[in-house]
């Protein structure tokens, strides 16, 4: 194919209606985008406040300390049942099938005590500089 001053293109009108429309939204996108920037550039520089990282904080620090609460209630209740089956099997132990079931529950909880979760809560402060422009 050779490209000459005898070449002919044939284009349709609805083409090329698109590629004027096209080009048209083309550069009203990129002019208004200049404008925004400049007006940006005008706008005084956004002041980087630490109250939303100060929120979660405060919010992650009662998290935790109801989750503490909580555990520390748990233990005190896995505590009380743990002294509840010993009086009650001492009680009752008369050589039937209920001491049986007696010793069953004291291990179970036994092992539900060796299952609890090691925990570690480590805080760590960062600290967060203001860039000004």
């Amino acid at each position: 194919m050779k490209i000459s001053e005898s070449t002919e293109f044939k284009i349709d009108l609805k083409t090329v209606i698109g590629i004027i429309m096209l080009t048209t939204t083309l550069v009203g996108m990129y002019y208004t985008l200049q404008e925004d920037i400049q007006l940006a550039k005008t706008l005084p520089p956004v002041e980087v406040e630490r109250l939303e990282y100060d929120l979660k904080e405060q919010w992650n620090k009662q998290n935790i300390d109801e989750l503490i609460e909580r555990v520390d209630m748990l233990e005190e209740a896995n505590d009380i049942l743990k002294e509840e089956i010993k009086i009650t099997s001492s009680m009752l132990q008369d050589g039937t099938k209920a001491d049986d079931k007696f010793e069953e529950l004291n291990r179970q909880l036994e092992e539900l005590q060796n299952k609890k979760p090691k925990t570690t809560v480590i805080v760590k402060e960062v600290q967060v500089s203001k860039k000004r422009r």
